[in-house]
């Protein structure tokens, strides 16, 4: 039998399929997510499961995991994939997924910082525990769009305080990413990209902070404080304040926002290194 598991995020599809024997096989595509009533977002899930069925060929599908952003329980979603695999399947949030992945209930908390930031908790009744995911005109501090708008504003503030920009510096590194040398170039930019462009200039402070920057070894330090902060409030929500936690997403990758982290949580916090779409496929046997 084979068992076929999905984490769609906001930035790639991922997927495994498993047997008796263990991972048979997997894949990368484009972004899905669980907004089906926009018909682009329809288009797109049908699409992407199609490309997996395609890849996987004449396999059968004995049953379906996925964690999937803006995911819906009127099952819409499950509807899609019994159209294309004929079988069953158990359709999850993303984040609910990679909490699966990484523990069993009432086990521990998961930190999760990418484009927004979110930390998230089952507790032994089954309960669940979210604490931010607000998006980024409300909250998501802390995550990769927030420090990629941190690295602006700070560049922004150099230009108009006329202070000098020295080569390779943060601000210098801001600028020659992004094109710009001036505010209009610099609103040109922040009002014409998608988000994730925005968010892909936390690399920057990321690889500015390992050189020594200043500025962005403070933008980092911040980031973090705003995710500890996210985890001291879930403590009280379970009140409990010594379970392990685990930090996931695309942030997680930054090494020094990890040395900052550790500054606020200590040895309770480790990054999840768990293949969420494979532990997908395991959950759905």
């Amino acid at each position: 039998m084979h068992y076929l598991g999905i984490d769609a995020g906001a930035s790639a599809t991922q997927w495994a399929l498993i047997d008796a024997n263990g991972l048979v096989q997997s894949g990368v595509l484009e972004a899905m997510d669980g907004h089906l009533y926009r018909e682009a977002s329809l288009e797109r899930m049908r699409k992407v499961l199609g490309e997996i069925a395609t890849q996987i060929g004449e396999v059968k599908v004995s049953a379906i995991y996925m964690g999937i952003t803006g995911v819906t329980h009127d099952g819409s979603i499950e509807k899609e994939i019994e159209a294309v695999f004929n079988c069953s399947s158990t359709v999850v949030s993303d984040i609910e997924l990679a909490y699966r992945a990484n523990f069993k209930a009432g086990e521990g908390i998961l930190l999760y910082a990418g484009t927004g930031s979110v930390v998230f908790a089952i507790d032994e009744t089954g309960l669940q525990h979210k604490i931010g995911g607000w998006g980024y005109l409300l909250g998501d501090e802390g995550a990769g769009y927030w420090i990629g708008k941190e690295a602006i504003r700070f560049t922004l503030f150099q230009l108009e305080t006329h202070n000098e920009i020295i080569d390779e510096s943060l601000a210098a590194q801001v600028l020659k990413h992004i094109k710009a040398h001036d505010w209009d170039t610099i609103k040109e930019f922040v009002y014409s990209k998608e988000r994730s462009a925005i968010a892909a200039l936390s690399r920057i402070v990321d690889s500015a902070a390992i050189s020594g920057d200043l500025d962005a070894i403070e933008i980092l330090s911040k980031a973090a404080a705003h995710l500890a902060e996210l985890v001291n409030c879930i403590d009280k929500d379970l009140f409990r304040k010594e379970l392990p936690v685990k930090f996931t997403g695309g942030i997680s990758s930054s090494q020094s926002l990890w040395l900052e982290l550790q500054k606020f949580l200590r040895v309770r916090v480790s990054i999840s290194n768990v293949d969420i779409a494979q532990r997908a496929a395991e959950l759905a046997r």
